[in-house]
């Protein structure tokens, strides 16, 4: 312990020595051990962190109900919950239902579109989170359909929009056009099921019909559109629970053989469903290509300052020498500048926090275009705090110890006389192998990052089936404002008209859906003639359009016609399909006038349309319906408004169209297409940016540490480049024979680096969009840059060489 604090004082004391040493070696340090600090937390937070305020989530478990073909993650219905909490011995009654839905809420004189939460009255107590004003619901809140009109406030939203007012329980707010009593206040952290999600209200399931008015979702079995989450109890596994599952399966088949023969149950540990089972593994794949890049760029930096420390090591090579002269041990010489390479990584760990806390900052500011309200709630929390001290300890063992063991060793008699020997030695093999490894990793860095670059401009340029520009879009539920049908169709045929008028709008449709919105409803179809292959997918996508619809999209009508408005409730059922559909069941035929039997009813087609993107800019083309809305009805509607200008122009007159409507209309997510689209290219565009901008200081990094390298061999070749120069050496041959000792190292790195690039892009194939693994642009771009750089960096040191005055430096000598 003595020997420790002597190392550490004097450690302290060389690091005041020598500022601008201590300087350079910090922050090149942290801004690498910076970066990985923040990419761990964003990594922990998304894929690791336990529920917030949640009792013991390693309990509980997600349900989906599975179909065949690749429908593993479907929805749940009421009944089916209900069975499930009811029936199965693993779960004990212990068994919630939720799912997020848009409600119209007016308080204090304002009103506002929010997505609430809507849940099984028992949700709180399954997830082990009363609340922290008031109570839950009640069990008789699950038991009599539109009794009870009580709702649970989120804290943040409690915070925000009612001043944390703590006699907030018992006052009333107006939901859908109704009267609500606030009845608790969740408390503070708790997200519910989703850790990034924080609902602002809870509402009873059993208040479905005033919740989302004209549809009654709670009796039908067949009705799948609730999430389920259940506590299995501690004396059954996973295994033994999922067995248990099987087991109730078996019994419902033989209760419902409609609803349950082809289908089944797959069970997702909470810890794995924090995001959605079908985003993980993409997210888990950029999660960690991310992690290896910003560890490749702290071993980059860490070769940058171990060259800084053999560096100095040459500096210090007299006071070693004494040191080894007077009896000490090589052990002890090794553990003092250990000493100092630790206490220069803790110190640049902590100066890397602060990196950390401000792109951590920048993350939580991100704001997504979508109604559910995200939260992603990064932070330094003691899991990172640990991370990131490790990180550093290990890192200054890291690129301290080849320096340590070289100074340890110096020509003894050479030192102590002051001189440098000209001979090649270890140290100048370690420091044109560091480059050499320094170089190799950032070709691999920049490749990966430049192969995520191309794929983000490939989907951005991706042909989507319909014409983002120029498009205005906003949605409206006359629902939530208590119209009936009836009211809600002239509402929205007086509101197209309106929209039509306005000064460059070129054409005005509705939909209940919009593409690329990460949301999207299906529907089983079966087809005359045609039978499916085992375990044929026979679910389809869909939406719900008015006529004007696909002239609003641009998206163009192959076949047939779009609907239009004779296309009315009491019409002949009609239907429009996509390309692919078309091909699927009619490969080869002409597909109008077919008949698609779905939902018990015979639909006719009477448009085939262009096949486009429907969930994400990546899918492989998928079969999609389009049903008139006239037939099959939907309250809410996104208006889709095709200008010739600047569609954002336009928005206050639409507001204005709304309100001469119906002043308490809220009208929500008024955007553009091309702002939507963001949602979809949302993760390629934060990893391809992040990682563009790690490439590109993997990039600096890189070419700051040829420039060390070289610099220091000029300084050490002095003596015998003002002989050559004496000897009538020209400029140019002192600057090529620098230069190309240094482009001799970084070819050699560059070799390696494409080799290494090669392998790992086998591993990246399936996480990029729209460009090859093995992309001929990023493979001779990416070296050429750095190899322009690295020459650069060569020539500076070389010409400052060839600048030698031969007479001053012999006289030094």
């Amino acid at each position: 312990m003595g020997n420790l604090r002597q190392d550490l004082r004097f450690a302290v004391r060389m690091l005041v020595k020598n500022p601008m040493f201590t300087a350079a070696a910090v922050i090149t340090l942290a801004l690498g051990i910076g970066l990985n600090a923040a990419v761990f937390s964003a990594v922990h937070a998304l894929l690791f962190r336990p529920l917030p305020q949640v009792r013991n989530d390693a309990e509980l478990v997600q349900l989906y109900r599975t179909w065949p073909g690749d429908m593993l993650y479907g929805s749940n219905s009421i009944p089916h919950y209900q069975d499930l909490r009811d029936r199965v011995d693993a779960f004990g009654g212990e068994v919630a239902a939720w799912t997020f839905v848009p409600v119209s809420l007016s308080a204090d004189g304002q009103s506002e579109r929010i997505m609430g939460n809507m849940v099984s009255a028992n949700y709180f107590g399954v997830l082990g989170a009363p609340p922290v004003l008031g109570r839950g619901f009640l069990p008789e809140e699950a038991v009599d359909p539109g009794a009870h009109r009580v709702i649970v406030l989120g804290h943040s939203f409690w915070q925000t929009r009612f001043g944390a007012d703590p006699s907030i329980i018992g006052r009333t707010v107006t939901l859908n056009g109704q009267y609500w009593t606030v009845v608790g206040v969740a408390r503070e952290g708790f997200k519910g099921s989703m850790p990034m999600v924080d609902p602002p209200i809870y509402a009873p399931l059993m208040m479905q019909r005033e919740l989302i008015p004209g549809y009654n979702l709670i009796e039908a079995r067949g009705n799948n559109w609730m999430n389920v989450i259940a506590r299995r109890k501690p004396a059954f596994t996973v295994e033994q629970t999922r067995q248990n599952l099987d087991a109730f399966l078996i019994q419902m088949r033989e209760d419902y053989p409609d609803d349950y023969t082809e289908s089944g149950i797959h069970l997702v540990p909470q810890k794995e469903a924090g995001i959605h089972p079908m985003f993980r593994s993409a997210q888990v794949g950029m999660s960690a290509v991310t992690m290896v890049v910003v560890a490749f760029l702290l071993l980059i930096a860490c070769i940058n300052v171990a060259n800084l420390f053999l560096a100095r090591a040459g500096e210090r090579r007299k006071e070693m020498a004494i040191r080894l002269s007077l009896g000490a041990k090589r052990g002890r010489i090794i553990n003092q500048l250990l000493t100092e390479s630790v206490l220069f990584s803790v110190i640049a760990g902590g100066t890397g926090l602060l990196l950390a806390f401000w792109a951590i900052g920048i993350a939580n500011s991100l704001t997504l275009p979508i109604d559910v309200p995200v939260d992603f709630d990064l932070s330094i929390d003691r899991t990172v705090l640990l991370f990131t001290l490790g990180l550093s300890v290990f890192t200054g063992v890291l690129f301290g110890l080849a320096p340590a063991l070289q100074a340890s060793k110096p020509e003894t008699v050479t030192a102590l006389k002051g001189e440098f020997s000209l001979e090649p030695g270890g140290k100048n093999r370690l420091t044109s192998t560091l480059v050499v490894v320094q170089t190799a990793l950032s070709i691999l860095l920049l490749i990966s990052s430049g192969l995520f670059l191309r794929g983000l401009q490939a989907a951005t340029s991706v042909d989507a089936g319909f014409e983002a520009e120029n498009l205005l879009l906003a949605t409206v539920d006359p629902g939530l404002q208590g119209y009936d049908r009836e009211r809600s169709e002239v509402f929205y045929r007086e509101l197209e008209g309106g929209l039509k008028a306005l000064p460059g709008v070129q054409a005005v449709g509705l939909a209940r859906s919009v593409p690329l919105s990460l949301n999207s409803s299906d529907r089983g179809v079966s087809i005359p003639g045609y039978e499916p292959a085992p375990n044929e997918g026979m679910s389809i996508r869909y939406t719900m359009v008015t006529p004007g619809y696909f002239a609003a999209m641009g998206i163009p009508v192959l076949a047939g016609r779009p609907f239009s408005v004779e296309d009315t409730r009491d019409g002949t059922p009609v239907i429009t399909v996509n390309q692919k559909f078309a091909d699927r069941f009619w490969p080869g035929e002409n597909a109008l006038g077919k008949i698609v039997e779905t939902a018990g009813e015979d639909r006719v087609i009477v448009g085939v349309v262009k096949t486009g993107k429907y969930f994400s800019l990546g899918e492989e083309p998928q079969d999609f319906m389009y049903f008139a809305q006239a037939q099959v009805w939907s309250f809410p509607m996104t208006i889709h408004i095709r200008t010739t200008g600047d569609p954002e122009a336009l928005g206050p007159l639409v507001r204005r169209e709304l309100q001469r409507l119906d002043s308490s209309m809220p009208v929500a997510d008024l955007r553009t297409m091309t702002n939507q689209m963001g949602i979809a290219l949302f993760p390629a565009r934060l990893v391809g940016i992040t990682l563009g901008l790690f490439g590109i200081l993997g990039m600096i990094l890189a070419a700051v540490g040829i420039y060390s390298v070289m610099a220091y061999s000029v300084t050490q070749r002095k003596r015998e480049i003002g002989i050559r120069v004496a000897l009538g050496a020209s400029w140019g041959q002192v600057v090529g024979m620098v230069v190309r000792k240094g482009m001799l190292l970084v070819g050699v790195g560059v070799g390696l680096g494409l080799l290494a690039s090669f392998g790992a892009s086998r591993f990246m194939a399936g996480l990029l969009y729209g460009v090859s693994a093995l992309d001929p642009l990023t493979f001779f771009g990416v070296p050429g840059v750095l190899c322009a750089v690295a020459l650069l960096a060569s020539f500076i040191p070389a010409q400052r060489a060839a600048s030698v005055d031969p007479m001053m430096t012999l006289r030094a000598e």
